[in-house]
C-alpha cells in the first residue's frame, strides 16, 4: 500500500534559522581571513571580536528560530546526548 506522502513545507521562521547558522559559520571562517589582513594588532583583535559577538548572535537567532525539536534532533544525529544526572536532587555524590 502507497501512501501520498508529500514532504512537510517548512515555515520561514525555520529557513531564516537555517540561514543564520550557516551565517554563523561563515563568520567564523572570516576570522582566520581577518588574521591576514594587513591590519593593526589593535584592529585585528576590534573586528574579531565583532565578529565572534556577530556569530554568536547569530547562533542565539538561529537555534531560536529553528525550534527546540530541531536542535533536539541535530544533537541526537552529532551523538550529543544530555549528561544524565548521577542523583535525582541534582548534585554530584560525595567521594568517598
Amino acid at each position: 500500500m502507497v501512501t501520498n506522502a508529500t514532504p512537510q513545507k517548512r515555515p520561514l521562521r525555520f529557513k531564516i534559522g537555517v540561514g543564520l547558522l550557516v551565517l554563523c559559520a561563515l563568520i567564523y571562517l572570516g576570522v582566520l581571513i581577518v588574521l591576514f589582513l594587513p591590519l593593526t594588532a589593535a584592529g585585528k583583535a576590534a573586528t574579531i571580536g565583532g565578529m565572534v559577538v556577530a556569530a554568536e548572535t547569530c547562533t542565539l537567532l538561529g537555534v531560536a528560530g529553528i525550534g527546540k525539536e530541531a536542535v533536539q534532533a541535530i544533537k541526537a544525529r552529532m551523538g550529543l546526548k544530555k549528561r544524565k544526572r548521577d542523583r535525582v536532587d541534582g548534585q554530584a555524590p560525595t567521594t568517598k
